[in-house]
């Protein structure tokens, strides 16, 4: 259930972002608003809406917001300088490509800077990066991405974007071959084309919904929705990327949450088909999860992973592909493959013990896991 002080912080970015008059609750908790926008990184984007009588507290956070902004811009200038000067081309994810949708973009608060370059062109780019003193911190992991620091800005360097199951790596590539110049405080750089960018924006939800998914990514979409996508731009250019990626029921629902309960306007009616009950449901999440999982810091349960995985893929596939992953033995005998399954059964048993001697709440962690898994395929998501 959406909270008082959720309701009113809503309330707060409607009237922000569409100028659509605000209905604060009753009893509104203003500090509790307060700390609300804080969990969700929107301070600055909630605070020209704030009453008279509650806005002198936000006003300090959303001038540090605004001069984190120009400094990431700045930051970024002197990047895009750089990478050009050397002939490497890259372009602007998220961020400042997400800004540029903004009724006012110095209002939108800035992370790190990510960007992407060509795969034949990612070791010249570290390279790069290295001599012109950006410091290396480390990488996920993942391949997806590297991260440097400079001058108080976090740098985030892809060669590729996409997760293994939602491969949208194709449509930035020839994004990448027709970028655009866009211009933000004065300073120009390159970014994807429009229904590219949001395609980016669009996964960059779904990569985040397990557990760290905020409010901020959410109203970029928004943004993004009600600056490009009507009726018929969605229907000519931006469903044929979604279709290829398996996004459409999820970009329908987003959307239609975008409008219930962010303001965004009637005009867009190519969601009107989402169930308004999952909006409701993914709103609640983000709601309560903060930007990047603020307010709920990501517990591994094993349980939980566990029945969420079964109940979207089935006992069987879940098992079988643990058991090929966790015994190199199934993968060098190609007859043991077919009981890698089997493994894994076995495997799972000493864990569940250990778990138990934990303390773990089994039965909460089943449901949650359960309720995870049903939210996934309501929202037509592998």
């Amino acid at each position: 259930m959406i909270t008082n002080c959720q309701a009113a912080l809503l309330e707060l970015l409607k009237a922000s972002l569409f100028g659509i008059k605000p209905d604060f609750p009753a009893d509104t908790d203003w500090d509790a608003v307060y700390n609300e926008a804080e969990a969700q990184t929107v301070v600055a984007l909630a605070a020209p809406a704030v009453p008279e009588n509650y806005a002198a507290k936000w006003q300090v956070p959303a001038a540090q917001s605004t001069a984190q902004y120009m400094r990431n811009i700045f930051e970024q200038t002197k990047l895009t300088e750089l990478f050009c000067s050397n002939g490497i081309p890259l372009v602007i994810l998220k961020g400042a490509a997400a800004a540029v949708y903004y009724p006012k973009p110095q209002l939108r608060t800035m992370g790190d800077v990510d960007f992407l370059v060509r795969e034949d062109d990612f070791e010249t780019a570290r390279a790069l990066l290295q001599k012109s003193g950006y410091i290396y911190k480390g990488d996920y992991l993942d391949g997806r991405d590297y991260t440097y620091t400079k001058g108080g800005v976090i740098f985030e360097l892809h060669h590729r974007y996409s997760d293994t199951e939602y491969n949208i790596e194709p449509a930035l590539i020839r994004g990448m071959e027709n970028a655009v110049t866009r211009t933000l405080g004065g300073q120009s750089f390159k970014m994807l084309p429009d229904f590219e960018n949001g395609l980016v924006l669009l996964d960059h939800i779904r990569h985040h919904l397990h557990g760290g998914l905020g409010i901020r990514q959410m109203i970029d979409w928004a943004m993004f929705a009600n600056a490009m996508l009507d009726d018929k731009s969605y229907a000519e250019h931006f469903l044929p990327l979604i279709n290829g990626a398996g996004l459409v029921t999820f970009a329908e629902t987003v959307t239609k949450m975008c409008k219930i309960y962010l303001g965004l306007p009637d005009t867009v009616t190519w969601c009107d088909g989402a169930d308004a009950a999952t909006a409701g449901i993914l709103m609640e999440k983000v709601l309560n999860s903060g930007n990047f999982g603020r307010k709920t810091p990501y517990e591994y349960k094993p349980m939980l992973e566990l029945s969420s995985d079964i109940k979207k893929h089935g006992v069987f596939r879940v098992l079988q592909k643990a058991g090929m992953a966790n015994f190199g033995i199934c993968r060098k005998y190609r007859f043991l493959g077919a009981f890698a399954w089997l493994f894994q059964a076995f495997r799972f048993i000493p864990r569940g013990i250990t778990a138990l001697f934990r303390g773990e709440n089994f039965k909460k962690d089943i449901k949650s896991g359960g309720e995870e898994a049903d939210l996934y395929i309501k929202l037509g998501l592998k």
